[in-house]
């Protein structure tokens, strides 16, 4: 379990950050800003806490899919939350209903990476487990 923990945290820290300095190379990108260095660090911090809800909930074994569907949906709030809380202490700009909506479709895009990412990953995964099946157990 705690294994399984540390290998989900480091892989959704990596995704969940990739992701991040996407939106902001193209959120510099159009408003033709420069950046500051300790936003880097920010953003490696705000991708660690919200990576741990991510990597909290993967380790949940939760068999009800109406559970886990209402979990994942209380889950994309909660980081939707923190990450307008990270964006208030950082003061990486100031929350109006437009900055909220736009940090909404962010956060839509980062989740959306991170899982078509996680999906990718774990086919590879699967079908190199079943390749490996096959091979010590062949049909006869």
């Amino acid at each position: 379990m705690i294994k399984e923990f540390f290998s989900s945290l480091l892989h959704y820290f990596v995704n969940i950050t990739t992701a991040v300095l996407i939106v902001t190379a193209i959120y510099l990108t159009i408003s033709e800003q420069q950046m500051d260095s300790v936003i880097l660090w920010e953003i490696l911090l705000s991708g660690l806490i919200t990576a741990l809800p991510s990597a909290f909930l993967v380790c949940l074994d939760i068999r009800n899919g109406r559970i886990l569907l209402l979990l994942w949906i209380a889950h994309f709030l909660l980081i939707f939350i923190i990450t307008l809380l990270l964006i208030n202490i950082f003061g990486w700009y100031k929350i109006t209903a437009i900055s909220a909506m736009l940090t909404f479709l962010a956060v839509v895009f980062i989740y959306l990476f991170t899982c078509i990412v996680h999906y990718i990953v774990d086919m590879k995964h699967a079908a190199l487990m079943n390749k490996q099946l096959k091979q010590r157990y062949p049909k006869k």
